[in-house]
C-alpha cells in the first residue's frame, strides 16, 4: 500500500513538473509565434495586394467603418477593411480583408483583394488545418481559390449552391467555407458603401477616420 502511495506521488510529481515546464515554454515562445504569425499575414496583404497593382510602394491603411456588419461572428473573428493606395496619392485603388469561415476541422482564413467595383482581384488562403490530401489541397490555388478572381459577390457560390464555381472533389464543406467566406466580406462591404459610386466624398464621414 505505502509503495502505491509513493508511486503515486511521483507520477504526481513528475507531471506537475512537466506541466510547470511546458508553461514555461509556452510563455516564452508565445510572443515569438505572435511576431511570425503577424509577419505573415503582412507579406500575404502584399502579396494579394499586387493583383490590384504590381508595384512595391503599394500603402495600407485600416480603416473604422462605422456601418460595417460582422458576418465573422461565428468564427469569433471581426470583418476588419485595410484600404490600398499608391502614395503620395492617398486615393484607394481597392481593399484587402481576411474571410473566415468554418471548414471541416478548421476555421480558414483567407486574404482577400478586392477592386473597387466589388470584384475579387486575387486569394491567398492564409491558414488552415483541413485534412492532408484533401481540404489541405485548398492552398493550390488551381484547386479553388484562383476561380474567384473577377468575380462579384452574387457570382461567389459554388455550383451546389447556384453558382459556378467546382467545388474540390470530396471537399465540399472546406470549399463552401472559403466561397461563402468571401462572398459574405464582400456583400457587408457593398452594403457599407465602399464599392463605387456609393463612397461618398467625404472619407471621414463615411469611414469613421482610420485607426
Amino acid at each position: 500500500m505505502i509503495e502505491m502511495l509513493k508511486l503515486g506521488l511521483v507520477l504526481m510529481l513528475v507531471a506537475l513538473i512537466a506541466a510547470v515546464a511546458l508553461g514555461i515554454v509556452n510563455s516564452s515562445t508565445a510572443p515569438i509565434i505572435a511576431i511570425q504569425q503577424e509577419l505573415e499575414k503582412q507579406n500575404a496583404m502584399s502579396e494579394v495586394a499586387a493583383s490590384l497593382m504590381p508595384d512595391d510602394s503599394l500603402a495600407f491603411d485600416s480603416l473604422s467603418i462605422h456601418n460595417l456588419e460582422n458576418p465573422y461572428a461565428s468564427c469569433d473573428e471581426l470583418l476588419q477593411v485595410v484600404k490600398v493606395f499608391l502614395p503620395p496619392d492617398t486615393s484607394r485603388i481597392g481593399y484587402v480583408f481576411i474571410a473566415y469561415g468554418k471548414g471541416y476541422s478548421s476555421t480558414l482564413q483567407t486574404m482577400v483583394a478586392t477592386r473597387m467595383d466589388g470584384r475579387v482581384a486575387g486569394t491567398i488562403i492564409l491558414n488552415q488545418q483541413e485534412t492532408p490530401g484533401l481540404g489541405a489541397n485548398i492552398v493550390i490555388p488551381s484547386k479553388l481559390i484562383e476561380h474567384l478572381t473577377g468575380m462579384t459577390a452574387e457570382e461567389c457560390r459554388l455550383r451546389k449552391d447556384g453558382g459556378t464555381i467546382d467545388a474540390m472533389t470530396g471537399c465540399t464543406i472546406t470549399s463552401r467555407a472559403v466561397v461563402n467566406s468571401v462572398r459574405q466580406g464582400l456583400e457587408d462591404m457593398s452594403g457599407a458603401g465602399l464599392f463605387y459610386d456609393d463612397i461618398t466624398l467625404d472619407e471621414e464621414h463615411a469611414e469613421g477616420g482610420t485607426e
